[in-house]
């Protein structure tokens, strides 16, 4: 009975569970629901023993453990949609990265291969390989938690996403399967019960299972096929290297006189040893072989022996098996060139796309099966096979020695079968075909879209931490403190100061000194003691400019003010501006002066300068979600609510990072933020001291605090 519909369904409560949480919490969701699903899927490794079982559902399962860390992420309540997507994308990614890393990859368990009996999906691989299938059984299954959500809520939306996920499954339909456009050929695979060998010797075992064979090849004499195939491990060392077995194996050939492939393990004359499948044509001679390229860790050879060898059981493995060089076709005379994939390299869509590259006409898989008894190892790993015959649109025929073997077409149905330890002969007549599928001409692409859509949905802001805040009405009469802060501002600090005491508003000002050498502090001192609206706070050294406003900050809280001004001393910041700010605050905890809204402009400045200004704040914008275009502006009226609410943790940026991270904070705390637009003057008088540390500093600050609103809970 086909069970392909529980993945769609088994997803549902693994998404519901992870989309939500912290990334810690997620990755031990994963872990769990990767632990359960591939110790389940594995269940035959335990045959060869609890640590090999053990250690290859654990790795596999980090894969699903790193799903449930980053899908919190991805995941934003506002836009389901988008989310959905970026969750197949990234789970489609990953499960692609399993099937490549580490130790080349383990491709065994992809969700795509749960739907080789969906006559729907299925067609989707000649399109995107078994990528596309698993890409959208994630979205119908995101797809349908939406539309559960929205039922319990009855919300009518809930038809919608429903519709859409049935949608998804039967669209398509309109994919055609692929079909072969060349000659027939008729094919006989051989198949033995290999138990009845068991308890011998090695090299008995290996000549009893290749007599097997030769005595079911006698059998084809009557009606001799195209191609005959021994299914992977017909011709083993025992066999191989024993003069008698040879002769009769290739003596049954010749009396046949059909092409012959059959599998082998073989020590070759240099010492190594290889898997490899053997052609031989009618007339008993070896014509072509294919040594496997993708060989078996710890089966067919022990990655880091020397630092291993306390573990007992890779004493079972005691020669390292050498790969073939790559994938390529095998050929005989009066037959077109086909591809001979080795077992393991089955579950790799590459490895079958690289020889359709290469002039494969169809294929033959020789593998070798028996070790996993009767488990579902077997059946498994013809589900494989029902996927490379469609993604490569060549027919396949999957030759296991001991079953099941099964011949499938390009549209992945199986067209004959033998099942396991059922000796005999499977015949069937198979076309060649040079046509080219979208996934054999345009490979991995899927993944490619996957990991965009994935990026893109991470991209996406979050949003506020906190909801909105009521705005608290402002005494009548607001004091107000604006803090200059100077270093060798001279030639501007008195027009600056004259400004700001001639407005209409009453202001008070401090200046924060930082004993600048062109006697700065001493004109503001004269001006001070001449006006009581004027202090001014001198600092030993050049401490900055964000330790020059926390000072002023805590100056102004302690003297009661109600609202506080940041502002340059440099007349880039214009005193008859201030008005506007002061009004803004009427319904805004932070107005910022804003250069890059309607009315607000920038002059003498070079276009590269501004470029740099603006797409620093877009930057910002795009990184952090919130909405302000001038987010490094140093023109702004704090409340003193949000003041006290910013000064209870610590502020270490400085430059263009502290006035973004202020305004950050403001905003994403739920306080009201809002931009008055400006004209900013380039100084006329003295240097910059925005220096490329700051600039630097900034852009990695945005960037850390982007990465940590991304994955905090929603």
């Amino acid at each position: 009975m086909a069970l392909g519909w529980v993945a769609f369904l088994a997803l549902v409560p693994f998404v519901w569970l992870v989309r939500g949480v912290r990334p810690r919490r997620g990755f031990a969701l994963g872990a769990a629901f990767g632990i359960a699903y591939f110790g389940a899927v594995l269940y035959w490794i335990l045959l060869f023993g609890e640590l090999a079982w053990g250690a290859l559902v654990l790795m596999s399962a980090m894969f699903t453990a790193l799903f449930g860390l980053l899908a919190p992420a991805l995941w934003r309540t506002r836009h389901p949609v988008w989310s959905s997507l970026g969750l197949a994308g990234l789970w489609t990614v990953l499960e692609w990265g399993r099937g490549a890393w580490p130790l080349g990859g383990f491709g065994w368990g992809q969700l795509g291969s749960t739907q080789t009996a969906n006559q729907f999906l299925l067609r989707l691989a000649s399109i995107g390989g078994v990528w596309a299938i698993t890409f959208v059984v994630v979205l119908v299954a995101c797809f349908l938690l939406l539309g559960f959500e929205r039922a319990l809520q009855r919300r009518p939306a809930a038809i919608a996403y429903g519709l859409v996920a049935v949608a998804l499954v039967i669209a398509p339909m309109g994919i055609a399967f692929p079909s072969a456009n060349g000659p027939a050929v008729r094919v006989a695979a051989i198949q033995t019960d290999v138990r009845s060998a068991r308890g011998l010797s090695s090299s008995a075992e290996d000549i009893a299972v290749a007599e097997m064979h030769v005595a079911l090849h006698r059998e084809l004499a009557a009606d001799p096929p195209d191609l005959a195939v021994w299914g992977e491990g017909s011709l083993d060392p025992g066999a191989t290297s024993d003069p008698a077995t040879v002769a009769d194996v290739q003596d049954v050939i010749a009396d046949v006189g059909a092409p012959t492939l059959a599998g082998a393990v073989v020590n070759d004359p240099d010492g190594s040893q290889h898997t490899s499948a053997f052609l031989f044509d009618g007339s008993r001679e070896l014509v072509d072989r294919y040594d496997k390229v993708k060989l078996v860790p710890f089966g067919e050879y022990v990655p880091f022996r020397r630092w291993l060898g306390w573990i007992d059981a890779i004493d079972q493995i005691p020669v390292d098996r050498v790969p073939g060089d790559g994938p390529h076709t095998v050929q005989v005379e009066g037959l077109p060139a086909f591809g001979t994939p080795i077992c393991y390299e089955n579950s790799f869509p590459s490895i079958e796309r690289a020889m359709v590259g290469e002039g494969a006409t169809f294929f033959v898989l020789t593998t070798n099966d028996a070790s996993y008894e009767k488990t579902a190892a077997s059946r498994q790993h013809v589900l494989m096979s029902r996927l490379r015959a469609v993604e490569t649109g060549r027919w396949l025929v999957h030759a296991a020695v001991s079953g099941i073997t099964a011949v499938v077409d390009p549209s992945g149905r199986i067209v004959a079968e033998r099942g396991l330890f059922v000796p005999g002969v499977t015949r069937a007549t198979i076309r060649a075909s040079d046509a080219e599928t979208p996934y054999v001409r345009f490979g991995d692409w899927v993944v490619w879209v996957s990991l965009g859509l994935a990026l893109g949905a991470f991209a996406i802001p979050r949003g506020r931490r906190a909801p909105s805040r009521d705005i608290v009405p402002l005494p009548r009469q607001p004091r107000t403190l604006v803090i200059l802060p100077t270093y060798n501002e001279r030639e501007t600090i008195g027009t600056v100061l004259e400004g700001l005491l001639a407005l209409e508003e009453r202001v008070d000002c401090l200046v924060v000194d930082d004993s600048s050498p062109d006697g700065t502090g001493g004109l503001v001192e004269a001006l001070a003691a001449a006006q009581d609206r004027v202090r001014i706070l001198h600092r030993q050294a050049k401490g900055g400019l964000a330790s020059a406003y926390l000072e002023g900050f805590r100056r102004a809280l302690d003297g009661g003010y109600d609202l506080v001004v940041e502002m340059d001393s440099d007349l880039s910041h214009l005193p008859s501006e201030l008005p506007a700010l002061l009004r803004a605050s009427v319904d805004s905890d932070l107005a910022i002066g804003s250069r890059y809204v309607p009315g607000g402009s920038v002059t003498n400045w070079s276009r590269a300068r501004l470029a740099l200004s603006r797409g620093g704040n877009l930057y910002a914008r795009l990184a952090l979600g919130f909405p302000l275009k001038d987010a490094t502006s140093g023109f702004r009226v704090y409340r003193r609510g949000l003041l006290e609410h910013l000064m209870q943790r610590p502020i270490r940026s400085d430059g263009y990072g502290f006035q973004i991270e202020l305004a950050y904070r403001a905003w994403s705390d739920g306080y009201a933020v809002r931009e008055v637009p400006i004209t900013f003057r380039e100084r006329e008088h003295g240097h910059s001291k925005i220096s490329r540390r700051i600039v630097f500093e900034a852009l990695l600050k945005v960037g850390v605090w982007g990465l940590r609103s991304r994955f905090r809970a929603p």
